[in-house]
């Protein structure tokens, strides 16, 4: 059998999503074991077989599908393995034992290193010597500060003479040293992002995207092709069936699941790096959805950033998330290379249907970076279309209109594209999808932000320990807090989350009795592992919401 080459298999898939019926699974069996040589070849053969896994016709497919594609795992090691060239064109690739090169947080990299140890080291540092130095001499005890003023020709020496020769251990210490140093996780990730860090991974089990796989039940085929078309209004307001039921060691597997995923693929989010809990839901046809939500050191003190993985089948198919708040939800989603070309209108709707059922929102909103505002990919990608055939349009009625006109010469003239000048100024704003009217003020969360930064300067000269203090004081009075001893830790940090947005009201001791002690049961339901409940209440406080609005 003659080779199987990129060309042919890029073909194969565009004939594959079009084909049913024996001709699919024939063609398929045709191109299964063959010989391949070319690491592009193998990466796109890898990704072709992981979207039949996710959207196989039948189970004799999805057993071929299987079955080949451990038989790319052995060709994987075996190019890894060879020339420098085949090797490095598997870098970051996905490829089960492919080399992983990238930069990550420094909690991340110490959740690699706890699960793949010798095998994730040091690659590169790309701080400049001078400020590697200074940054390097906080990790020092005080008898060795002087020895990074020696004369070095580069970082690499001074990390030589510092930890030893070898790349992984450098990576260990320099980890463990800044765990150990005394200040707040925020400080220490900051120290780590100067430093500039990139690690690689070689021969780490579990490090790909090969065999990721969420919990699921028996494989759902699709025996009639894929499903392109959806009534995006109708499947939203599908109620949702209550999350599966997952153990505490299934729960860990499906973040740790997503961080390998993510950081495979050169990704990180903060929900997946910092999940204090994961949801997972089924939404039919072989999709299942995995919400994860910050832990409570890391949540926003507006938004509630719920992030999610898709998985197809058990195949990861997207990842993204939602930016919460009463009024208005934004919303992001990347599908991952290997899944694009299946069934993203449906995928999309489900995802949209699962947050407005499980957080009750009622307008979604697309942002400009997203469809391609000062993005060079969401520009070419035409994402700007994708949410405008759904239902998505632009907030001010001057684009409302221009987007119509482009819309109906998109539709009707074949090959026509928007001039790149027009497509640029559509894009500068986002879009929205509303899906039901209600009462709740369009609040900008960024504008209470900066409301909050203006409140501290005015009435307290700037002085954020004074206002902080001054705060909670004022909110110990004003509020049936009772005794904060008897608040868990979490609740406490939610408290002090809320202390300055709140003494931003002026009128709040005037509040009914019931509605502060409504505000208390907000600001504790923060602290919960899920942020579900906070916003179900978060969504009914009124006359906060309308105190906030204000402000702005």
């Amino acid at each position: 059998m003659h080779e199987l080459r990129t060309e042919e298999i890029l073909t194969l898939r565009r004939t594959l999503v079009r084909t049913q019926g024996e001709d699919r699974i024939k063609l398929l069996r045709e191109a299964c074991g063959r010989s391949i040589r070319s690491p592009k070849a193998l990466r796109e053969w890898h990704d072709l077989l992981l979207f039949l896994l996710a959207h196989p016709a039948n189970m004799d497919e999805h057993a071929l599908a299987t079955a080949e594609l451990e038989r790319v795992v052995g060709l994987s090691k075996a190019m890894v393995g060879g020339t420098e060239r085949t090797r490095y064109g598997l870098i970051n690739s996905g490829l089960e034992g492919a080399p992983l090169q990238s930069t990550y947080t420094h909690r991340l990299t110490r959740w690699m290193l706890e699960r793949w140890g010798a095998a994730l080291e040091l690659f590169s540092v790309e701080a400049p010597l001078e400020e590697f130095r200074e940054l390097l001499r906080l990790l020092l005890s005080p008898a060795e500060w002087e020895t990074v003023d020696q004369s070095y020709t580069d970082v690499y020496e001074l990390l030589n003479c510092t930890y030893g020769p070898s790349r992984a251990i450098q990576l260990q210490r320099l980890v463990q040293a800044l765990t150990a140093l005394r200040c707040d996780e925020r400080t220490r990730e900051h120290l780590w992002s100067r430093m500039q860090v990139y690690v690689k991974a070689e021969g780490a089990v579990g490090c790909g995207t090969t065999l990721a796989r969420a919990p699921i039940d028996a494989p759902v085929c699709l025996p009639n092709g894929l499903q392109r078309g959806v009534d995006l209004m109708s499947a939203v307001n599908e109620p949702v069936a209550a999350p599966v039921r997952l153990s505490a060691l299934q729960q860990q597997a499906l973040i740790d699941t997503a961080r390998i995923v993510l950081a495979t693929l050169h990704r990180e989010t903060d929900p997946v790096t910092h999940a204090g809990a994961v949801e997972l839901f089924d939404m039919g046809r072989g999709l299942r959805i995995a919400l994860y939500h910050l832990d409570v050191e890391h949540r926003l003190p507006f938004d509630s950033y719920v992030g999610f993985m898709a998985f197809r089948n058990g195949v990861p198919l997207a990842y993204g998330g939602a930016w919460i708040f009463p009024g208005r939800s934004k919303v992001g989603i990347n599908v991952f290379p290997a899944l694009r070309g299946g069934e993203s209108a449906w995928f999309f709707a489900q995802l949209l249907r699962l947050y407005r059922q499980r957080f009750g929102v009622d307008r979604f909103e697309a942002e400009n970076y997203q469809l391609g505002h000062n993005n060079p990919d969401g520009l070419k990608s035409g994402a700007y279309w994708f949410y405008y055939r759904l239902g998505f349009r632009p907030v001010t009625k001057a684009l409302q209109r221009i987007a119509e006109n482009e819309f109906k010469k998109l539709s009707s003239r074949k090959g026509y594209q928007v001039p790149l000048k027009l497509l640029k100024e559509l894009v500068e704003q986002g879009l929205e999808l509303i899906i039901a009217s209600n009462h709740t003020p369009i609040i900008d969360t960024a504008a209470l932000t900066t409301a909050v930064q203006q409140h501290v300067v005015v009435r307290h000269a700037g002085d954020r320990t004074l206002a902080m203090r001054r705060a909670l004081d004022r909110l110990g009075k004003a509020l049936p807090l009772g005794d904060l001893a008897e608040w868990s830790p979490e609740e406490r940090a939610a408290l002090y989350l809320w202390a300055l947005p709140l003494d931003m009201i002026g009128e709040l001791e005037s509040w009914p009795a019931g509605e502060r002690k409504r505000l208390v049961a907000v600001i504790r339901a923060k602290a919960k592992p899920t942020e579900t409940a906070h916003q179900a209440q978060l969504s009914g406080s009124d006359r906060l919401l309308q105190a906030w609005s204000r402000c702005c």
